[in-house]
């Protein structure tokens, strides 16, 4: 028995330290890649959210628990990583992050396929 290919899905990596920055990036990803795909096929995961909403474009913002994603909180990136990609199958993932410590780490994990997805990482 063959296991089953992992499902691609594009993921930006963005760094926003401040809720304007969050805001502020949330839209410029949003603009931009709005050609590109469904807007029902899209989730941003950002990093110290508190609550999970949806931003005006329909697209679900689900938080993930502060602390380094590839230390600390690799378990809680995984989990909500699964979550959030079962519920809403998202093509297209917007991942902000709180600083732009151990983003070369990060992307590493993103791209090996440990975390059960293919992920293509947007430079």
């Amino acid at each position: 028995m063959t296991a089953a290919p992992l499902v691609l899905v594009r993921v930006a990596v963005r760094v926003a330290a401040t809720g304007a920055e969050r805001d502020a990036a949330i839209d410029a990803w949003l603009r931009k890649a709005a050609a590109a795909t469904s807007l029902s096929r899209r989730a941003i995961i950002a990093e110290g959210v508190l609550f999970e909403r949806t931003t005006v474009q329909g697209v679900p913002l689900v938080g993930l628990t502060a602390g380094c994603p590839c230390c600390t909180g690799s378990a809680a990136l995984r989990v909500t990583l699964a979550r959030t990609l079962r519920r809403t199958r998202a093509e297209t993932l917007l991942l902000l992050m709180a600083t732009a410590d151990h983003l070369p780490l990060l992307r590493r994990m993103l791209e090996s396929g440990e975390m059960g997805v293919r992920f293509e990482v947007e430079t």
